[in-house]
């Protein structure tokens, strides 16, 4: 999935037992590359054998592009219109509402939840298009017509919960005169942090007004009004310390999240149960691109995951558990690893999926013709200034890897809080102290370690609570050294190949340049602020709309951790030797 490869991504988890006892708190029932490539071949070799059987899914033949029926949310355009790239309307369909285990409320609450100040469904359009998240009608994997990226995912009890899958954070929309051009796989402008605020209020209100707990509590006339009364309360509190644990002073809006920062405080402090490890997670950045992903060495906007099997298994593993995934870690039966919510079936499919995946290209028909004389002029230019950094993926076999470029921070000049908050957090180990490293190999966990070796930790855990055959018996021979070193990874940021850039906007790994346009000026010459959410895309500037529109979100570069400096690459090219870089920017 690679939400996704880590990246998705990445979002939050949940406690830990059943839904209407009155003790319950979840929904869980009974350095340099080489560096980068040491730690994360520690990470991945016990979970060898689950990943080439998870992967082997069965994926669907393209079929070209498509057009679906109009939305009908404030701003909608007048129809959508699916590229090729990759994947069947089935496959689609599959993408858009699989689960990997996030369980945020129960899902009948969802359906016949009401907005915190009105009458209306929560799930209505235009609360859910303001929320930035896209129409869906009904379909087979979607038989409530829930926005992209809702999924349902059932618990060992049989309770049906709602949570959010990999299409939430990676279905991109663009939208130019009268069309929507959606992507998969693309960076999408959700509000993640907005959606759980309207949850929560939703359920404060529901709690606080009489007349709106009378019609919620119409749809579940099985259960007492007490009983639902204190599963409200209790979903309700478990929200308030989620928040508190995430609070941060700089709102993260559309399109962004700190995918780290909250996956780290899941398995450092919410899963452990110790808040003194909480860390403000203060560094968000944008919903990472996910066509070309399973090709290359490493993922991340940070370079910090190897992608070598079966590293995305792992890595998909923490991101399913970030997103309200549930999971413990002590406790438990004398089984091997940690049970979790994980749903590995289903990350397997995912992830062939992704495989299939392909960058979405210019649509001529729709955004304009390219000019050939401007894209090669640009081409050259690209060699020149541009490739080191970002290679071609249309120069690779497409079974090739795809080796990134990894860039030290002083050199690329972007803001430095993302890298940084990764290497620098560590954590209190709590119940993992004394257990191995890799669960039955490696290193003896000590009190205190980087926050990022808990992380692996927890991920094999929970891949090794569902075995197969053999993996066990190479865990220890796979770690023969038992010292993997997080903290030796280098100060850098990955350049990846960029095709489908077009479609991607805002642009750098925090969503501070709001068009490439403004990416080839200098810092100074860019937009301090501008609005995120509007998708009409202005095909001169190669980007998305700034106006304020309904459920856009202000972006102030001025804040810690919003620099649009740096990437000073291009800023010195002649007006028309920019010129011919976008028009090539765009035909990639």
């Amino acid at each position: 999935m690679l939400c996704c490869s880590i990246g998705c991504g990445l979002l939050r988890a949940l406690p830990r037992l059943s839904l209407l006892r009155s003790d319950a708190k979840s929904p869980l029932s009974s350095a340099d590359k080489p560096n980068v490539r040491r730690l994360t071949l520690a990470i991945c070799a016990p979970a060898l054998l689950l990943l080439s059987v998870t992967a082997c899914r069965q994926t669907e033949e393209p079929t070209g592009s498509t057009t679906d029926a109009p939305p009908t949310g404030p701003g909608s355009a007048s129809e959508v219109i699916h590229l090729e790239q990759g994947w069947s309307g089935a496959t689609r369909d599959q993408a858009h509402f699989a689960s990997f285990g996030s369980r945020i409320i129960p899902y009948d609450w969802l359906l016949h939840l009401e907005q915190a100040d009105k009458e209306a469904p929560f799930l209505a359009e235009s609360h859910m298009n303001e929320l930035g998240f896209l129409s869906a009608p009904a379909s087979e994997h979607n038989p409530d017509a829930l926005p992209v990226g809702f999924a349902q995912d059932v618990d060992a009890n049989g309770v049906a919960w709602a949570g959010l899958g990999c299409a939430a954070c990676h279905t991109a929309e663009v939208r130019y005169q009268g069309k929507s051009i959606r992507i998969d796989g693309g960076s999408a402008l959700i509000n993640y942090s907005g959606l759980e605020f309207a949850i929560r209020d939703s359920l404060q209100a529901t709690l606080a007004q009489p007349e709106k707990f009378s019609r919620f509590a119409k749809a579940f006339s099985a259960s007492s009004e007490v009983q639902l009364r204190t599963a409200l309360q209790q979903r309700l509190d478990y929200f308030t310390e989620r928040f508190a644990m995430n609070s941060t002073e700089v709102p993260y809006g559309r399109g962004r999240l700190d995918a780290f920062g909250q996956i780290f405080n899941v398995i450092t402090s919410e899963i452990t149960h110790q808040p003194e490890n909480r860390r403000s997670p203060d560094a968000p950045v944008s919903f990472p691109v996910l066509w070309g992903t399973p090709r290359m060495d490493l993922v991340q906007w940070n370079g910090s995951a190897s992608n070598a099997a079966p590293g995305p298994l792992a890595q998909n593993v923490t991101t399913a558990l970030a997103v309200y995934g549930a999971a413990t870690v002590d406790g438990h039966s004398e089984l091997p690893g940690y049970p979790s919510s994980v749903n590995f079936n289903n990350l397997g499919d995912i992830q062939k999926r992704n495989e299939a995946l392909q960058a979405p290209k210019w649509p001529e028909p729709i955004l304009g013709k390219l000019n050939t004389h401007l894209v090669d002029q640009g081409r050259s230019l690209y060699a020149e200034r541009c490739l080191s950094c970002h290679t071609l993926a249309e120069h690779n076999p497409s079974d090739a890897k795809i080796s990134v470029a990894l860039t030290p921070l002083d050199e690329v000049g972007t803001d430095p809080r993302m890298a940084m908050n990764f290497l620098r957090a560590s954590a209190q180990s709590g119940p993992y102290q004394g257990r191995k490293l890799m669960v039955f190999g490696g290193a003896t966990i000590g009190a205190t370690e980087p926050s990022i070796k808990l992380v692996i930790h927890a991920s094999i855990g929970a891949i090794l609570r569902h075995p197969i055959a053999a993996t066990l018996d190479m865990a220890e021979a796979s770690h023969p050294s038992g010292k993997p070193d997080a903290t030796a990874i280098p100060r850098y940021y990955k350049g990846r190949p960029l095709d489908g850039v077009w479609s991607s906007a805002p642009y750098l790994h925090n969503g501070s340049v709001p068009n490439l346009q403004s990416l080839l000026l200098p810092p100074e010459q860019r937009p301090q602020t501008f609005f995120v959410g509007d998708r009409e895309f202005d095909p001169v500037k190669v980007g998305v709309s700034t106006r304020k529109a309904p459920g856009a979100t202000l972006f102030d570069t001025r804040l810690p951790g919003n620099s649009n400096a740096g990437h000073l690459f291009g800023v010195d090219l002649s007006s028309d030797d920019k010129l011919a870089l976008l028009e090539y920017l765009k035909s990639l």
